[in-house]
């Protein structure tokens, strides 16, 4: 018995030409002539066209399998075919498919892992394959046809392809050569994956060092790379792989979408700001000084002061609390130095704004950066000292063990001390354990605001992630033609008077599927700036960073 996929929108007389794998039939369309030998001819012309090699290369040589004729009398989709050749079995089974014009972008997929991924074209064993093959209780004949039905898939979306070619091979002469112009040129390599914007990111050393320390940049860095590659976007070719000129196009008219989003949100938020820029410009001047300098400063001298009973080393509590206080007091200068300039920044901010949302959250989060620089130098004191004790208090321990870190061998080894060394090493932990409760207060301290300010930043580099790579024209693409974006196929049965037909259909690509990319660099923030993660930096006196390229660098495009 044969399987004949037949194209759903083929309903005359003709000789059908197509594909022949096994028992396996796929119907390409169907030739109005008069005697085979015309319609095989036609098909040589065809196979000898210069743009038909990439569509052999994939599928195959077709040829002629018989004459189709549809009853009159009843209205049926299944043709009955006659002088058909050696290769078709009878009884013959017939199954539907929609036959896809490359042009509406619609398609068949046969595996789905992400949208960006395209079928596979060589025979590659799967682990279910490989895993198959150690099994005992199998029978040695049977296998899995992953390739096989990959191979019947490209069959399914190239038949329209096939039709066009025949159709284009009986045209006039000029036809064929305009045609033949334009496959040479689809000959040519492409390039899927994201271009190197040429002069940006990592060119010049100074703007690769500048886009570790600046939202901006960075921000400024990806959207100039999105416009680069909207400048760069290639034609549909006739002759490539469906899939890879749907991804191509979703993540072209993607990037589109998200563009103009962000730029109407940057249009809405500089509207807010002009209306209310005199409110919001007294209170950043009145809010700062009292949230980032005064607190700070009451908080410094309530730990000087033994608070809840604690008793601190006085010495260097004091040491502490002067120090620090004198920082934030240097700071506090400037800061009322750079009040003046409120208005310009405020400016400025609104100037950005035309960019889009984005650019002013990133310059937002750069505004930050420099008004908490007093913070991170008090916290990156604090940590280096509170780093050195426990270093200081490690080595102790194994001195006390009578064991000596190996650098050479990366371990720690039995050694014998002398009593000298033993004494000093009681003197040294004497000092560390009293000293060690005030460090540890104050590394505390500054931890917290890290943190808090950690926080911050993993909140706006989400939501700038979310502004950047979200798949809005997917899922629009998804609710308005699901197979544009297909899934798994499936079959459907339609019962009609004469008995019933079976269909090639596609499911929805899966929304797990549409969010894979997302998922994936969600995953990459949440990893960044897990709670244990933190914390154990935290206990190690790690300095605690940012994530800086989870929310400008694009998610996997290749």
């Amino acid at each position: 018995m044969s399987t004949i996929f037949w194209p759903r929108d083929v309903l005359y007389d003709g000789y059908c030409y197509g594909w022949v794998k096994h028992h396996t039939v796929c119907v390409a369309g169907v030739l109005d002539t008069n005697t085979r030998a015309d319609a095989d001819a036609t098909l040589a012309n065809t196979i000898r066209s210069n743009g038909f090699p990439a569509l052999l290369a994939s599928c195959g040589t077709p040829t002629v399998l018989g004459y189709a004729t549809f009853s009159s009398a009843h209205s049926s989709i299944v043709p009955n075919i006659h002088d058909h050749d050696a290769s078709l079995i009878n009884p013959l089974r017939f199954v539907c498919y929609h036959r896809h014009a490359k042009s509406s972008m619609r398609f068949y997929a046969a595996e789905v892992d992400t949208p960006s991924v395209a079928p596979i074209l060589n025979e590659v064993k799967t682990p279910m394959e490989v895993s198959l093959a150690h099994d005992f209780t199998r029978r040695r004949d049977s296998k899995l046809n992953v390739p096989e039905y990959q191979l019947v898939v490209n069959l399914w979306n190239s038949a329209k392809s096939l039709e066009e070619a025949v159709e284009s091979s009986r045209a006039q002469s000029s036809k064929r050569d305009s045609s033949r112009n334009v496959d040479k040129k689809s000959e040519r390599p492409q390039r899927i994956a994201s271009p190197s914007l040429p002069g940006v990111g990592g060119k010049y050393d100074f703007l690769s060092q500048l886009r570790e320390f600046s939202f901006a940049v960075r921000q400024t860095e990806g959207r100039a790379m999105m416009l680069y590659q909207l400048t760069q976007r290639r034609h549909l070719q006739p002759n490539e792989y469906i899939a890879l000129s749907s991804f191509a196009y979703n993540r072209h008219y993607n990037s589109i979408w998200v563009i103009l989003n962000d730029l109407i949100l940057g249009l809405a938020f500089r509207q807010f700001l002009c209306q209310n820029r005199d409110a919001l410009n007294a209170m950043v001047a009145d809010g700062l000084e009292s949230t980032l300098a005064v607190r700070v400063q009451r908080v410094l001298l309530w730990l000087d002061s033994w608070p809840a009973g604690l008793k601190l080393n006085t010495e260097l509590s004091r040491l502490y609390s002067h120090g620090f206080i004198g920082l934030i007091t240097r700071w506090t200068k400037l800061l009322h130095h750079s009040l003046s300039l409120l208005p310009a920044i405020s400016f400025v901010i609104e100037t950005t704004s035309l960019l889009g949302m984005t650019m002013t959250l990133s310059l937002s989060l750069d505004l930050i950066s420099v008004l908490t620089a007093h913070l991170h130098a008090c916290y990156f004191i604090s940590s280096a000292i509170y780093r050195h004790i426990l270093l200081l208090v490690g080595s102790l321990w194994n001195l006390f063990r009578g064991r000596r870190y190996n650098i050479l061998r990366n371990r720690t080894d039995p050694w014998d001390y002398d009593v000298d060394q033993l004494l000093l090493g009681t003197i040294l932990f004497t000092l560390a354990a009293h000293l060690f409760p005030t460090i540890l207060v104050y590394y505390i301290l500054f931890a917290l605001m890290r943190l808090g300010t950690i926080s911050l930043y993993a909140s706006c580099e989400t939501l700038l992630a979310f502004m950047n790579h979200f798949p809005l024209f997917a899922l629009m693409l998804r609710s308005k033609d699901p197979q544009r974006l297909p899934g798994d196929t499936y079959l459907q049965v339609n019962h009609t008077a004469l008995g019933c037909t079976v269909t090639v259909e596609s499911h929805p690509l899966p929304y797990a599927i549409v969010f894979a990319q997302y998922a994936d660099l969600w995953r990459r923030l949440a990893r960044h700036y897990h709670p244990i993660r933190l914390g154990k930096r935290l206990l190690q006196g790690q300095v605690l960073d940012t994530f800086p390229q989870a929310s400008t660098d694009p998610p996997l495009d290749h």
